[in-house]
């Protein structure tokens, strides 16, 4: 998907006044919640003035869009990362004008300086010429006294209202829910900040966002979540199921849906290479997602469940980018660009939560769902080797001297003294922490999504890293389905060795190495040809 290119006569967006961006970015509040993620001290007030200040400069100069094929504006989101994870007024500074500036679109008044208000909202989305225009309608919607980020979020993405309405309003269902999850999750992303550090700017930016995003997941998460009476009759492949996938009304546990996922013949062969090829898998494949998206036990009624749910998501975005990334120690590591999203913005699940009610949690975490396990099969459906992937050596020990990537730090390292512990020789005494190098990388690495994917790993980390081996193969035997028992190695383990292995793939230029940028694009699509190959070998295809 394109977006419009910019219209023949540019007119900048008119500022804001000062008084309106106090009230939009003023200083930070403190996590919404003791599931949010925890922030590393700065060095000083330094930090936060950089901070507010590039965040008011981008919400006034910039668009939402940098080019005109869909790709994000990531300052807001590289700056507050980096801040959380206790960044220095300077490099907040040069994070934004060294590796942001560059490249952005100037924000623009909308085409015919179209003014969006309540009887026109719908009219108008899914356009992002119209961002500037729908940033202007959430200004006056968020400063309104009284107004609360609950309040907003529940009504602009979880009511009905603006979901599926009935009957039609103006020219198009609003499904802003849809929208909320669609280009790799980016206003899940955007409206997360806003939710975690209390920043209002960041919710009108990001509802503003949701809006000019397109609807294209229709026959996902607005059929599923908002109109599940099915009106269109099977498809051909939904004819060809196979009889051992549970029948409907059936309830599972996230991760025993991924191995029946990884079973299902019907999506062998499936060829999307990236974000711009989404819709594809959608028309295909949509309500097969559908079913097993159904499958997913989580209802929300209680704080207890919400903290069962969480981690269960939590563990299965892992393995779908973490261990699906690894071929093995001597090989490249996969660090695939689009399932690493749906690590980053699970990032916000908690932070949005805390917010919102239980109604719109547990439609927040299965649309997240939903949309995390088709981005998964979009990206080639790789399996999870975990006897494997868990025999390695954790950091800071040596693993073998064939593996591509070492579990030692690259360059000299120091001496410990004498009395260091817990011994001069032992490994601890150089890294006792592994985490600590792993997130000074990612403060000053100019990839501007390392550092929000190192953020997420090092939370979930401290969330779920004293998780033993098998601790998940209790729960999932009672689902009575036929359990991988690869399972039995999943451990806390995983969050610092994927972060490690990301790490490593895109450089520690902390401390000396280059930035490779190596996020992958594309290699996951081999899974998907291998998967062709041997249906054509044995006839079937």
């Amino acid at each position: 998907m394109a977006t419009s290119a910019p219209p023949e006569i540019i007119v900048p967006a008119k500022p804001s006044p000062a008084e309106v961006l106090a009230r939009l970015f003023p200083g930070l509040k403190p996590p919404p919640s003791a599931l949010a993620p925890a922030r590393i001290p700065n060095n000083g007030p330094d930090a936060q003035a950089a901070l507010l200040s590039a965040l008011r400069d981008n919400h006034e100069r910039s668009h939402v869009f940098f080019n005109q094929f869909s790709f994000h504006n990531h300052s807001a989101h590289h700056l507050l990362a980096v801040y959380a994870l206790g960044a220095p007024g300077p490099v907040i500074t040069a994070a934004y004008q060294d590796t942001h500036l560059d490249h952005q679109r100037i924000a623009f008044v909308a085409p015919h300086s179209v003014v969006i208000t309540d009887e026109n909202f719908t009219d108008h989305l899914g356009n992002d010429q119209n961002y500037n225009a729908y940033l202007d309608y959430f200004h006056r919607v968020v400063l309104q006294p009284g107004a609360t980020i609950s309040d907003l979020i529940e009504k602009y993405i979880f009511s009905d209202h603006y979901n599926i309405r009935t009957p039609k309003e103006g020219t198009q269902q609003p499904e802003m829910l849809n929208r909320f999850l669609e280009i790799l999750l980016h206003p899940i992303i955007h409206v997360g900040y806003g939710a975690e550090f209390g920043l209002l700017g960041m919710i009108a930016e990001g509802l503003a966002w949701t809006a000019v995003h397109p609807a294209g997941a229709t026959t996902l998460i607005s059929r599923l979540l908002f109109t599940p009476e099915r009106t269109t009759p099977l498809t051909e492949l939904e004819k060809r199921e196979p009889e051992w996938v549970p029948k409907s009304g059936a309830r599972l546990r996230a991760l025993n849906i991924l191995s029946l996922m990884l079973r299902d013949p019907r999506f062998f062969g499936s060829r999307v290479l990236d974000k711009h090829e989404f819709a594809a898998m959608l028309e295909s494949h949509g309500e097969i997602f559908n079913k097993y998206a159904e499958m997913w036990d989580c209802n929300i009624e209680s704080q207890e469940d919400f903290e069962t749910y969480l981690e269960e998501i939590i563990f299965a975005d892992m393995l779908m980018y973490g261990v699906g990334s690894w071929d093995g120690d001597g090989v490249e590591y996969r660090a695939d660009f689009f399932t690493g999203h749906i690590v980053t913005s699970a990032l916000f699940l908690p932070s949005l939560c805390a917010h919102i009610s239980r109604r719109s949690q547990t439609l927040l975490l299965r649309a997240h769902f939903l949309t995390s396990i088709t981005w998964w099969v979009v990206r080639g459906r790789p399996p999870f080797p975990l006897k494997e992937f868990t025999s390695t050596p954790l950091p800071p020990f040596p693993n073998s001297p064939s593996a591509k990537y070492p579990t030692t730090l690259p360059g000299p390292q120091p001496t410990p003294a004498p009395d260091a512990l817990p011994s001069p020789n032992s490994p601890y005494a150089v890294v006792p922490n592994p985490w600590y190098p792993i997130l000074a990388n990612a403060i000053v690495h100019p990839n501007e999504h390392l550092c929000k994917f190192q953020r997420a790993l090092a939370h979930f980390g401290s969330l779920y890293g004293h998780r033993q081996a098998g601790f998940v193969m209790e729960s999932l035997s009672k689902d009575g389905v036929e359990v991988d028992p690869n399972y039995a190695y999943l451990d806390g383990s995983v969050f610092l060795r994927v972060a490690w292995l990301t790490s490593a793939a895109l450089g520690w230029v902390v401390l000396g190495e280059r930035n490779t940028g190596v996020w992958n694009y594309q290699e996951f699509e081999q899974k998907a040809i291998d998967d062709l190959e041997m249906l054509k070998a044995q006839g079937k295809a």
